[in-house]
């Protein structure tokens, strides 16, 4: 079985400052962030991939990404919220630039999170590491019960949400810290794959890389 995994596309227009935006932040796609995932639908067009399903979280601009994908494909699909795949909720962060964040003094903690992935203390995130990896498990283990080998999935979700899900092949999530190279931009695509065990074909790549 094959699962893409996307991140949602742009949700700023060039010049615009971005802010961290979580779960509490439903903002839609901007017209760059439509086009991604047009570009999306067309190279999945010219694989000569049948997508089965296409699951997303419960935000407009996951839900809005999945959903012009599939129209794009004129497919009779429908999106597949499950609310395991929502982005975090940033807490006092939320809606807050990295400037903003550095000037009420949690530069530290910014900079762990944003280098190493550790879960900051004083934000009042809400949730945990361990319960994100709960979520990730219980997700992949409903998606191999449901489909067969020969499907191919694809999953729709939000930066934060989508790391974790290195976590699903031993030491991955470690080596790609290391490696400074977990995190996924907007309208890149990651490819796992299930024979048995979870691989990670490739990581963080442009739509293209599939063909």
């Amino acid at each position: 079985m094959r699962i893409i995994f996307s991140r949602h596309g742009n949700t700023f227009s060039p010049g615009e400052t971005p802010i961290w935006v979580g779960a509490r932040e439903d903002l839609p796609l901007v017209d760059s962030g439509i086009q991604q995932a047009k570009n999306l639908a067309y190279v999945i067009q010219q694989t000569g991939l049948t997508i089965k399903a296409v699951y997303c979280g419960p935000l407009k601009r996951t839900y809005d990404y999945a959903n012009t994908i599939l129209n794009e494909l004129h497919s009779p699909l429908k999106p597949i919220i499950d609310l395991r795949l929502n982005e975090i909720d940033y807490g006092d962060w939320s809606g807050l630039s990295n400037e903003e964040i550095r000037k009420k003094g949690d530069h530290v903690e910014l900079y762990a999170w944003e280098n190493f992935c550790k879960w900051p203390k004083a934000a009042n995130w809400l949730g945990s590491p361990h319960h994100m990896l709960d979520d990730i498990k219980s997700f992949a283990e409903d998606i191999v019960k449901k489909h067969i080998p020969e499907d191919t999935i694809l999953v729709t979700t939000s930066n934060g949400r989508l790391r974790y899900f290195l976590q699903l092949v031993p030491n991955a999530f470690e080596q790609y810290i290391k490696d400074k190279s977990f995190k996924v931009a907007t309208g890149n695509i990651c490819l796992l794959v299930y024979d048995k065990d979870w691989h990670i074909k490739f990581w963080n790549k442009k739509p293209e890389s599939l063909l």
